[in-house]
């Protein structure tokens, strides 16, 4: 009996040379579906979309270029890429460099970032459909949280801002979001939530 090797399943070659080494180029089968891929990896790290056209038959895309824009990390060009869940912004020499920003443009609260003091925080749509809020000043800061800041001081660690977060068990409280920190007081009267997410 003849073994299938695991590369016969998950490759197949296409009459194209990679733009980056020269070599030809499979359209292989990867964790999160079907991309095209140089058939040097691991020595070339060439890879790009992969669409379906009426017949269904694969097709490839060039990644768009992102105009008048470098990757705030490493200088080089920016991509507009397809996730699994929607279309981001990414660095191009991804994996090297593992910069992504939202398409969608991020809304300012008016709260000024708690640990740089420079920045504001800005709500934002991660690459997985989740909002979240972040400094203005990224890359330089870091600083995040997954729920809705609210500019109020906690009363238990003097952190200059609290957050709004809704939980199907307890509802909507006020809580700190230092770890170190467990304050958190019921909301009695219903602030507006701008992101209700699902947690437990």
């Amino acid at each position: 009996a003849k073994t299938v090797q695991r590369s016969d399943v998950t490759q197949e070659a296409i009459a194209e040379a990679c733009p980056k080494c020269g070599q030809h180029l499979n359209i292989r089968l990867g964790k999160r579906g079907r991309f095209i891929g140089c058939s040097a990896y691991p020595n070339c790290d060439y890879t790009r979309n992969v669409e379906g056209d009426a017949e269904g038959t694969a097709t490839a895309t060039t990644p768009t270029l992102v105009e008048d824009r470098v990757c705030p990390l490493c200088n080089s060009p920016l991509h507009i890429k397809q996730g699994p869940y929607s279309k981001f912004i990414g660095c191009s020499h991804y994996p090297k460099c593992k910069f992504t920003e939202s398409l969608e443009k991020p809304v300012d609260t008016g709260i000024v970032c708690p640990q740089c003091h420079q920045g504001k925080l800005t709500k934002k749509k991660s690459r997985y459909g989740n909002f979240f809020y972040a400094c203005s000043s990224y890359p330089a800061c870091k600083y995040a949280i997954p729920e809705q800041p609210l500019a109020e001081t906690c009363p238990q660690c003097s952190w200059p801002i609290l957050m709004l977060k809704t939980t199907k068990r307890w509802g909507t409280q006020k809580v700190c979001p230092q770890k170190t920190c467990d304050y958190h007081q019921a909301v009695a009267t219903p602030i507006q939530v701008e992101n209700a997410d699902n947690n437990d």
